[in-house]
């Protein structure tokens, strides 16, 4: 079946990659029963398939899980980032291991960026910036972020698409479309989970975050609707620089989203901030239409003075009218079913 739904012969290299992957990491008995294995045994002469043995050693299957996606690549990584959302389906030992690729991926080597930051600046980087770091001060599944100033002193992040990432994701995206849809017909239990539907939502979304210009236009809405709260803190673009392969935003330095402990030595209020944060959920979705889709707490820093940044527009939501007015209606009636005791 997964030979007919293969839709090209270029997609096999990759899903032989992925394969292997999940072979040494002692998946091979859930790629055999997707006929996954069949598949590349009958293409194996012309791949040169070569005999993978599964060791899986003593690590947990969400540790060996995490350690393959991690292994394969962007795709995988942000299918991770969205799973760790999904607390209805894993149980905690499976989030906190989706959640350790949250805000970290393996870092490209700042020389294999420098060809792709000239091409879209038009000039060396570091006639534009000033002490631009080589180092990334955070490296995440489809780019990573630089620390630089401006000629003027300011201090501003690059970041910089991870280079060649688009064809890998397209390939990724089409096997991972295949696999849901065998996942779907041959597993019963897995069918109210709806893969299908969770693949194709992923890709629209992993591929919109491609075009970084794309997320900065989106960054730039949220923080005109947000203009006005001084609570709410959103990095201002620097369209001069900014393109599809590259962003170019105003450095926020605050404290992570998760770190509690950094809060309280910070003096912050933490309930001020709960409620800013809560005001500002309520307002992106009953209001704006439009709500930050990944908010996890790396794309959350708390600041002095009990302000909130939202950084990250990559992964972004929108309701209609229609649906914001549903809500409203629910909220509603759960508020009056609450004080009648219902």
């Amino acid at each position: 079946m997964l030979l007919e739904t293969v839709s090209a012969i270029r997609d096999l290299p990759r899903l032989h990659e992925i394969t292997t992957v999940m072979i040494r990491h002692g998946f091979g008995d859930v790629m055999r029963r997707l006929g996954v294995i069949s598949l590349l045994e009958r293409a194996g002469q012309a791949l040169h398939l070569p005999q993978a043995e599964e060791k899986p050693g003593v690590l947990e299957t969400p540790q060996r899980i995490r350690l393959a996606f991690e292994e394969l690549g962007p795709t995988f990584v942000k299918l991770s980032q969205l799973l760790a959302t999904r607390v209805d389906v894993f149980q905690p030992d499976w989030i906190a291991e989706f959640e350790k690729l949250q805000d970290s991926a393996p870092p490209v080597p700042f020389e294999k960026l420098l060809p792709m930051l000239e091409k879209a600046l038009g000039h060396s980087p570091f006639e534009l910036f000033r002490d631009l770091q080589s180092e990334p001060s955070g490296s995440a599944s489809i780019a990573q972020v630089h620390r630089a100033t401006l000629l003027d002193g300011t201090p501003v992040v690059l970041k910089i698409r991870r280079p060649g990432i688009r064809p890998k994701i397209e390939a990724d995206l089409r096997i991972l479309n295949h696999i849901a849809a065998l996942i779907e017909s041959e597993i019963p239990e897995a069918r109210r989970y709806q893969p299908v539907q969770i693949a194709r939502e992923f890709g629209r979304s992993l591929l919109r975050e491609l075009d970084l210009a794309l997320e900065a236009r989106t960054q730039e809405r949220f923080r005109k609707n947000f203009a006005n709260d001084p609570g709410i803190v959103i990095p201002r673009i620097y369209w001069e620089w900014t393109s599809q392969h590259l962003n170019v935003q105003q450095y926020i330095s605050g404290i992570a989203g998760n770190d509690l402990a950094a809060v309280e030595a910070a003096g912050l209020n933490r309930k001020l901030l709960a409620k800013r944060g809560a005001e500002a959920v309520l307002k992106m979705i009953l209001i704006d239409g439009h709500f930050h889709a990944d908010p996890h707490p790396g794309n959350v820093f708390y600041l002095a003075d009990n302000r909130l940044a939202l950084l990250d527009f990559g992964m972004v939501g929108r309701l209609s009218e229609q649906r914001r007015n549903q809500i409203v209606y629910l909220l509603v009636s759960l508020s009056q079913h609450d004080e009648q005791g219902i």
